[in-house]
């Protein structure tokens, strides 16, 4: 799916290691394994990183409703649960819980490999239909 190639072949996408997991009918799920270099100095994976990661989920979950149209975060609350060690697998989805003319409300969820919640975050989007 050309969707999954312009995510997985972002230059930030890449950098971090995010991949699609799944893609099925307006729902799409993706994961990490955690190297190395998204630790923190305490040895767990960096907020950052999940914050991150909480974004792209519900991103690229709102582009699945249409590829015409552009998003810009306006704002995201993560909630952090569980820390996150090296070499773990975690996985995140969203669910839209408002598609509006102009702002998306939407939440996402991060899990690890024993379905444990890791992370939740609430956020906002803008929304612009592309013309053509």
């Amino acid at each position: 799916m050309d969707l999954i190639n312009r995510y997985e072949e972002s230059p930030f996408w890449a950098l971090i290691g995010l991949k699609v997991d799944s893609i099925e009918e307006n729902s799409a799920k993706i994961k990490l394994n955690i190297t190395p270099n998204l630790l923190n100095g305490k040895g767990i994976l960096h907020g950052g990183v999940i914050a991150t990661m909480l974004d792209a989920v519900m991103g690229i979950n709102i582009k699945l409703r249409s590829s015409e149209i552009q998003l810009a975060t306006i704002n995201l609350t993560t909630q952090y649960i569980k820390p996150v060690k090296l070499n773990e697998v975690i996985y995140a989805s969203a669910e839209i819980i408002q598609f509006g003319k102009n702002i998306v409300c939407i939440e996402a969820r991060i899990t690890n490999e024993n379905n444990d919640h890791v992370s939740i975050g609430i956020g906002t989007f803008k929304v612009n239909i592309i013309e053509r």
